[in-house]
């Protein structure tokens, strides 16, 4: 199972729930929206419920926005120091102490992995990058000193844009497989702020790449968080897991994930995860196919759709937000169940996929189902090309 879940705010028993429907095997937790003492004390609610790989992202990276969206952090979580500029990080002594003290931390805690600290980079090129493989080396080299430690992984975490440069993706690579270390842990920071499954095909074939040398090549751990349905080439790629959580802030990162904004909160419209068009679709919109009678063609044919079956029509079911979040994971589970460990059948089953889904969009378009600009099938091509981009340079 390859499936973890992203921890965050409300958790109350949504991460149980999915691990009894056989969705999820880990999570990755968010220090920032829990308190310490109840995050010590869910952890071991979960060892008692059953086999879980464990791990907390330290959110180390928050440090230096402003202002930083941190809540627990600076007072429950003492490697965090909030108000970080690239100045704090020109002395090595600085350097190892925030590695020692983020690595110290996590060893205290009944977690199956360490992850470095980090800070956000924008590019491959600019100051930061170094600062984020100073903080990298010290980390290893506070691990090697460390009694009986558990795995350490690199945390990395990254703009979209600074996978423009096929040149600099790899210089980041040769940089990376020199670590001496277990694996990394990756979040991608997307561009636009509201959920969706587009993604720059040449950015995506450069991730897919960077996932193929690191996992396949090098036979490192790679874990992603934030990254929902984007977790499934790359999954097929070669990565070890993906995250996605519960809120459309849990599935994917963006600028505001880290920084305060104000806006005006409004709960999102009930979705449904639709394997067929490997995407999720607003419940007005599976109304209207179940009306043209093509409900069964982007069914998922997972457990949590007898909810919808099992209704005279899809809106009149008792179709809620936590069956939602649930039928979501066991959708991506059931996708990810369907790819393997080779690399190029990975890609073929892939590539299929895309496909039919493609061609089942376009026969539900063209009998007069409209899709929201988020919920069509404008991402679609964009894995096409991404994936023929992988294949071409990679040659897996």
């Amino acid at each position: 199972m390859s499936l973890y879940l992203q921890h965050g705010y409300g958790k109350s028993t949504r991460i149980t729930d999915a691990y009894a429907d056989g969705s999820t095997s880990g999570v990755v937790f968010s220090p920032r929206n829990e308190k310490k003492d109840n995050l010590d004390a869910y952890i071991a609610q979960l060892r008692a419920t059953g086999s879980f790989t464990l791990m907390m992202d330290p959110q180390f990276h928050i440090c230096t926005q402003t202002p930083p969206k941190d809540s627990y952090l600076p007072k429950d979580y003492g490697y965090y120091q909030p108000g970080l500029t690239a100045h704090n990080f020109t002395k090595a002594a600085q350097i190892q102490g925030y590695a020692a003290d983020t690595l110290d931390f996590q060893y205290a805690m009944d977690l199956d992995r360490i992850l470095s600290p980090t800070v956000i980079l924008s590019t491959f090129s600019d100051r930061w990058i170094q600062i984020a493989h100073q903080l990298a080396e010290a980390s290893v080299a506070h691990h090697a000193g460390m009694s009986s430690p558990k795995p350490l992984m690199l945390s990395f975490v990254l703009c979209e844009t600074a996978l423009d440069s096929r040149t600099e993706v790899d210089q980041f690579l040769d940089e990376l497989t020199t670590y001496d270390v277990d694996g990394f842990y990756i979040c991608i920071v997307r561009d636009e702020a509201t959920y969706t499954q587009h993604f720059d095909p040449d950015r995506l074939a450069h991730l897919m790449y960077a996932t193929y040398v690191l996992g396949e090549l090098n036979d490192f751990e790679v874990v992603f968080g934030y990254s929902d349905y984007l977790g499934l080439p790359l999954r097929a790629a070669g990565a070890t897991a993906f995250a996605s959580g519960w809120s459309q802030s849990l599935r994917q990162c963006h600028a505001g994930t880290f920084i305060k904004v104000d806006r005006m909160g409004r709960r999102p419209l009930f979705r449904y995860s639709s394997g067929p068009l490997l995407n999720t679709i607003l419940l007005s919109e599976l109304e209207q196919i179940h009306s043209f009678g093509r409900l069964n063609d982007v069914l998922s044919n997972v457990a949590l759709d007898r909810e919808i079956i099992s209704a005279s029509s899809p809106e009149s079911s008792s179709w809620n937000e936590r069956f939602s979040e649930r039928h979501h994971w066991q959708t991506l589970a059931d996708l990810d169940s369907t790819l393997g460990s080779n690399v190029r059948k990975n890609m073929v089953a892939l590539r299929t996929r895309v496909a039919q889904a493609q061609s089942l969009y376009q026969d539900l378009e063209s009998i007069g189902i409209r899709f929201s600009r988020n919920c069509d099938k404008s991402h679609l091509p964009e894995w096409e090309e991404a994936i023929t981009e992988f294949v071409r340079i990679a040659s897996p």
